[in-house]
């Protein structure tokens, strides 16, 4: 009950600040741009976008959030009510998982897209979502302002979409295979693209572990520079 509770609260605030009207818009103009697209780049073009932007984009709100809410110091309120700090981050994350999966399937349905291995592409665009928020996470965990924490967080957020240049045919190395984003790119691209098996159980397997670490982290930089600051 604390946690929906909670993830009601968080999707009013995201609602309220604009959140959603920026999602909706950048939604339909990506619907657009597909549309007007020659046929043979609407593929490429939608998991470029899922990858870069409509994914990604909590990379970059989920610390706008955080370091709102403290400017208000509602995280302060917060944490003297029962509500648990598991709680609290798990309802951040699946505010913003439910904005990006939403944009993702709208924007792949009005581009037409579909193919015969929708759960794996399902997996990899949630995953993906998720990754790039608990990295955001992180960073804001200790940030003081919104320049504090692109500043400390757009070096590792262009670090880690390092992978896309592989997709793109302009660089590659063995080294992409430990980036989680290197996995969500084959699962995103199964939709059109030919994986064998054990690239995708290896793909499910590195995002289920960066998971547990990135979850692990983030708890932790929170409940040292958020629950308890210093």
């Amino acid at each position: 009950m604390r946690l929906l509770t909670a993830l009601g609260q968080d999707i009013r605030f995201q609602f309220r600040h604009g959140f959603y009207y920026a999602y909706l818009v950048l939604t339909i103009l990506y619907i657009l741009s597909l549309r007007l697209l020659p046929e043979s780049l609407v593929y490429p073009a939608l998991i470029i976008i899922l990858f870069t932007d409509i994914c990604a984009l909590g990379f970059f709100f989920i610390g706008a959030i955080v370091l709102l809410e403290r400017g208000q110091n509602l995280t302060q309120s917060l944490f003297v009510t029962p509500l648990r700090l598991h709680e609290y981050l798990l309802a951040k994350i699946l505010s913003f998982l439910l904005l990006s999966i939403v944009s993702a399937f709208l924007i792949m349905l009005g581009g037409s897209v579909g193919g015969q291995d929708l759960l794996w592409f399902i997996f990899g665009a949630i995953f993906s979502a998720l990754i790039y928020t608990l990295f955001g996470l992180v960073f804001a965990a200790r940030a003081r302002h919104v320049n504090d924490y692109f500043v400390k967080s757009l070096g590792i957020g262009l670090l880690i979409s390092l992978p896309i240049l592989a997709y793109l045919g302009l660089f590659d190395t063995p080294l992409f295979y430990i980036f989680p984003t290197r996995a969500t790119l084959i699962l995103l691209d199964t939709l059109g693209g030919d994986y064998a098996l054990s690239e995708k159980l290896y793909s499910v397997a590195n995002l289920l572990i960066w998971f547990t670490i990135l979850s692990a982290w983030v708890y932790q930089r929170f409940d040292r520079y958020v629950r308890h600051p210093v």
